[in-house]
């Protein structure tokens, strides 16, 4: 069966066709992670105004985003939170090119000034430490919470560490919602969300050693349905420059 929000964003895609369709100009449909929209969007300004298209962002967790651009078959390009749904879902046939513009990688969140003095992924199984994960099921920061805990103590401490969570998150900006609004005192979330100014004042970010938590690539892939591939690798040419480059870092991302 199919999530709500995949039917949501379905039916969005659909909708907002009709609607664009008026503005007589190519509309590109970019299915983007949570997590890299701000500089997404800043690099779509850019090629907007050059090539006089308009370029729709749809966010949301990887995996959702995955399986409503194979449901809807439309769309130009799709950038999820680590290069594993790629991988994974290179044999359906729906990507074409991908060009490396980064990576992220997971990192463990708490209320500003660290009050409960967190030091690392065991203080997740704390009965005093209020904890959120995210769904491995919906977005990047799940799948990859899994394996990270998985590696660092096994399976039994992934499944009892999801067993002590108050909650269960279905994406980083919701995890890192439930922190601020200080419904939780620890999270694991990818770490460049962790340092955005709307973040930061609320948020601190604990690193989780790279044999745990290695770096995930960010790969922007065109999509084999696109209808304007010619400004899709105009897009990505630029995201690869100096100037993308640049933007990308400006967000955190390495």
């Amino acid at each position: 069966m199919l999530s709500n929000i995949i039917k949501f964003i379905v039916v969005l895609i659909f909708f907002s066709n009709i609607t664009y369709a008026k503005q007589n100009k190519p509309e590109l449909l970019f299915y983007c992670g949570i997590t890299m929209v701000k500089p997404m969007e800043e690099i779509s300004k850019i090629i907007e105004k050059r090539e006089n298209c308009i370029i729709r962002i749809i966010q949301g967790g990887s995996k959702d985003l995955y399986d409503s651009l194979k449901l809807a078959k439309k769309g130009d390009m799709y950038l999820p939170g680590s290069d594993a749904y790629i991988k994974k879902n290179k044999k359906d046939g729906y990507f074409e090119k991908s060009v490396y513009i980064g990576y992220n990688k997971a990192a463990i969140f708490v209320q500003k000034g660290n009050p409960k003095n967190i030091q690392n992924l065991d203080s997740l199984l704390d009965e005093d430490i209020a904890t959120i994960l995210c769904d491995p099921n919906s977005g990047s920061i799940g799948k990859n919470t899994k394996k990270v805990l998985t590696k660092y103590k096994g399976k039994e401490f992934f499944d009892d560490a999801f067993d002590a969570t108050v909650e269960v998150g279905t994406d980083s900006r919701n995890i890192n919602q439930a922190l601020k609004e200080k419904r939780v005192d620890m999270a694991i979330n990818w770490r460049t969300s962790g340092f955005w100014k709307e973040n930061k004042k609320y948020i601190d970010v604990i690193e989780i050693d790279e044999k745990y938590a290695p770096k995930k690539k960010l790969m922007l892939t065109k999509l084999t349905f696109s209808k304007h591939k010619k400004i899709v690798d105009k897009f990505m040419q630029y995201a690869v420059s100096k100037e993308g480059i640049a933007i990308m870092k400006k967000y955190g991302f390495r």
